[in-house]
């Protein structure tokens, strides 16, 4: 049966590059098949979650030049015998302008660090969805060459049924095990395009495609990271136990200006009457006022400040378990998907390979089976779909750690 062992040899040689882009992403230099870092440029540029945390960034720049402003000084003008003019303006040099642009600059500190969280979380998912491709992609042809080798199967069975080699019951069988494959192909093509329509949206495409083009490979490369050593890095580089701690830093200055508030910040203003002067003989006077906490003393203010204060040293603690919990997950999962891709990449596939081609030239000799046979393709089917999924989860849980690290431990 030469037809089932061209077969079954082009299921080792996987090809996973494809030709076309999808329209909806069509730049002047668009590469005709995306690569990893082609589609993590574009995601971090035009994701929705990043473009609303650099929007984020924007806004809290926005606050901060208002908290550095200095108040507009007010005219007003009281006409009558005589008139008069007056221009007032608030000092504002006191605790409360030191307090409040503390908080708006500690402010925009933090939404920096979220943009950078928020571009951490974007990168481990779009790599997981390229992945989630390179498998579909795996998977599908998989699924297309074991559809080829029933085909084969099923033509050799009806040439030997018909020279009565074969009982006619074996023929029907290859018939069942082609529907099967068939079917099996129809899913495997509704499952890579779902995946490209995933990567797609996290890319910000307005239009996904299902034939986006990608370019890599699932193969197994040995990275050697220290697990050990992970936790003290994840504490110095995740943006949001940084995030976390700068808004504590915020909220403390919020509840000092919420106390500061209660020193009153003076207005001086200078009146000018025409005509008749003042009685000191000057035509211009100059008055000071203030707001006396006479009835209020900012007790809800204060109360909600030393809220936040709690508020934010909470989240922050909360984030600190979580981040341990996190990479303890990580690394386990990891560890799991390590070795399982190793010991596949070391052997089990070609043992499988093996007791394909033994039960193939047996089968055609007459001395196994055709349920042997059928055994054995479908052995080697599940191995190589098998260790493909491995490959998926070995570089996925890499770039979990990266993710709850927060810093590149992948090449």
């Amino acid at each position: 049966m030469p037809g089932l062992r061209r077969l079954t040899g082009g299921l080792g040689r996987l090809g996973l590059t494809v030709l076309l882009g999808p329209p909806s992403l069509a730049r002047a230099q668009q590469p005709t098949a995306w690569t990893l870092s082609d589609v993590l440029t574009v995601a971090l540029r035009q994701n929705p979650d990043v473009v609303a945390a650099r929007l984020g960034v924007d806004s809290a720049r926005a606050e901060q030049a208002i908290a550095r402003a200095l108040p507009n000084p007010s005219y007003s003008v009281i006409p009558g015998t005589p008139f008069q003019h007056t221009v007032a303006a608030s000092i504002d040099v006191g605790p409360q302008r030191i307090f409040r642009t503390q908080a708006a600059g500690r402010g925009a500190a933090a939404t920096r660090l979220t943009l950078a969280d928020v571009t951490r979380q974007v990168r481990f998912r779009v790599r997981q969805a390229f992945y989630d491709v390179l498998l579909a992609d795996s998977l599908r042809a998989i699924a297309a060459e074991r559809r080829g080798i029933f085909r084969s199967l099923l033509a050799a069975d009806s040439v030997r049924w018909r020279s009565g080699d074969v009982p006619e019951r074996n023929v029907t069988k290859s018939e069942l095990e082609l529907a099967g494959a068939e079917a099996e192909l129809s899913r495997a093509n509704a499952q890579a395009h779902a995946a490209r329509l995933t990567l797609q949206t996290l890319l910000g495409s307005p239009a996904p495609d299902t034939g986006f083009a990608i370019a890599g490979t699932l193969a197994y490369e040995s990275v050697d990271v220290p697990l050990e050593t992970l936790g003290p890095l994840a504490q110095q580089d995740r943006p949001d136990v940084a995030a976390a701690q700068v808004r504590v830093g915020q909220s403390r200055s919020l509840r000092a200006l919420a106390a500061a508030d209660l020193f009153p910040t003076p207005s001086v203003s200078v009146v000018h009457q025409s005509g008749v002067p003042f009685p000191n003989g000057s035509n211009y006077a100059v008055g000071v006022s203030f707001v006396v906490p006479l009835f209020y003393w900012n007790g809800g203010e204060r109360a909600r400040a030393a809220a936040g204060v709690a508020t934010a040293e909470a989240l922050q603690r909360s984030l600190r378990t979580q981040l341990a919990a996190e990479l303890a997950s990580a690394v386990d999962s990891f560890r799991v998907a390590r070795d399982l891709a190793a010991r596949y990449h070391g052997g089990l596939v070609a043992k499988a390979t093996a007791a394909l081609e033994t039960a193939r030239f047996a089968y055609q000799a007459g001395a196994t089976s055709q349920l042997d046979l059928l055994d054995a393709i479908r052995t080697y089917s599940d191995t190589r779909a098998n260790y493909y999924s491995a490959l998926r989860d070995y570089w996925v849980s890499l770039y979990a750690l990266d993710r709850a690290v927060g810093t590149d431990l992948a090449p």
